[in-house]
């Protein structure tokens, strides 16, 4: 265990686990992920706000969003540096290419993107983007970049080549109001593209495969069409699909999970496209839910009133405590009644992940802050955890099917099948937001709002 200061959230693996990253200030320090003894250090211009690693490990950047300027250093070259300067057309996203050898730069309020490419210094821009949450998405296995454009009052989808950057093919999808998001499947053989807007929406599924549309979904038409047994989920609430909001392709590429805007998601399957499960966010977790499993955060108690010794203070990360299954019905999910998230025009879904192996789904909801379910799609059933504070950040596992749950305390919740879900505190009391694994799994390093620990769990 070990634990270092950082900015914000600013620690990542290398993607072949090697190494290990995180920025203080100027300086970004990489580490021998084992031993967690310093290899190199770098110093960036300004404030580092963001760093990534390129895909093939060799490089990592640095970026400062204010300024608008990116470095990148080189993990076998430490001499070799390079850099580059948005200008006054701003920054506000960049990211790796897949390939590792370009770097994908958007500019302020989406204006365009710029690829540029390491090698022969080359920058080749992309016009007309339509200003959207979703409007760019990578294909890392086909070597393709999907953009949403927007020209002559219509929405459009350009597919680019990566080798050559040259556009491949132009998707009209004139069956759609408006295009306000686009995904690809993980293993890069569709394109998911869908207009988000109530009474309108529409999601179409293009195959680069066949190189054309071989699919199309829409809630309301599955309200008109399909039968009540096949939207039947035994026990809870059914509530049809209102808009389109998020959607998350399973690992293998063969469900779709579709949340909507009235807390409802579908999984949908990739031959017919319809819904083969259905699921409402209820805030009661009613008495028929019989297949549901409750499970709520002990409360830890640091000192014992009579003798003022410690009773249940965990002692560390590798001690475990189940937390306590609630058996009673009806129970009260807590809704978020604070004040400064009534800015939020619309709830949404902001957790919505599948694990790994594709057999779960964790969803966490804004108006129930404390709250994430977990679905089993193989058994349809529900595990609900229950927190007592605001839910920060999951992460899955990458080689097994264990959850991480956090929520800004000291206290993590780790949820397995087969075991009943458990707690242990970080090191040192450590508030934590969120984690980051160890491509291989069993490590992770836990970040909070100024620094990180990177802990090895054992089963």
């Amino acid at each position: 265990m070990a634990v270092f200061r950082i900015n914000k959230n600013l620690c990542a693996f290398s993607p072949s686990g090697l190494y290990f990253a995180h920025a203080l200030q100027q300086e970004l320090t990489v580490r021998n992920s084992k031993t967690l003894k310093s290899t190199e250090t770098f110093i960036f211009t300004n404030t580092i706000e963001l760093i990534e690693w390129s895909p093939n490990g060799q490089y990592i950047f640095c970026a400062n969003v204010k300024e608008a300027i990116v470095q990148i250093f080189s993990i076998q070259n430490p001499k070799w540096k390079c850099k580059w300067t948005a200008g006054s057309a701003g920054l506000e996203k960049i990211t790796w290419v897949p390939d590792g050898k370009s770097l994908l730069i958007t500019s302020d309020l989406n204006i365009h993107i710029s690829i540029w490419t390491l090698t022969d210094q080359n920058i080749v821009n992309i016009w007309n983007l339509k200003s959207s949450i979703s409007n760019i998405a990578l294909n890392e296995f086909g070597g393709k970049l999907a953009v949403v454009v927007t020209a002559d009052g219509a929405d459009n989808v350009e597919i680019y080549k990566m080798d050559n950057w040259k556009l491949s093919r132009k998707l009209m999808c004139d069956k759609l109001y408006s295009i306000d998001g686009i995904r690809w499947s993980n293993n890069g053989e569709l394109l998911a593209i869908w207009c988000a807007t109530i009474g309108k929406s529409r999601l179409l599924i293009y195959s680069v495969v066949t190189d054309a549309h071989i699919g199309a979904f829409s809630g309301q038409d599955n309200v008109d069409n399909q039968s009540m047994t096949t939207l039947k989920v035994e026990g809870f609430s059914r509530e049809f699909i209102r808009g389109i909001e998020k959607i998350v392709f399973s690992p293998s590429g063969q469900l779709l999970a579709v949340a909507g805007y009235n807390e409802t998601i579908v999984i949908i399957n990739h031959i017919t496209w319809s819904i083969i499960l259905q699921l409402y966010c209820s805030p009661v977790i009613k008495e028929e839910h019989y297949l549901s499993r409750v499970y709520k955060e002990v409360t830890i108690d640091k000192k014992n009133s009579r003798n003022n010794s410690v009773s249940r203070l965990i002692a560390e990360q590798n001690q475990r405590h189940p937390l306590d299954e609630i058996n009673e019905r009806p129970i009260n999910i807590i809704i978020d009644a604070k004040q400064n998230n009534y800015e939020i025009c619309i709830a949404a879904v902001d957790i919505l992940e599948f694990s790994p192996c594709g057999k779960f789904l964790a969803i966490k909801h804004q108006l129930y802050p404390s709250t994430l379910w977990i679905w089993d799609l193989m058994a349809d059933s529900l595990d609900y955890i229950l927190l007592k504070n605001s839910i920060s950040g999951i992460s899955w596992e990458p080689t097994r099917t264990r959850l991480l749950i956090f929520s800004e305390s000291s206290i993590i919740i780790e949820w397995r099948t087969g075991h009943n879900p458990s707690y242990f505190e970080s090191p040192q009391g450590m508030a934590v937001i969120n984690g980051k694994w160890h491509p291989n799994g069993e490590i992770i390093a836990l970040y909070g709002y100024n620094k990180t620990s990177v802990i090895r769990l054992k089963d």
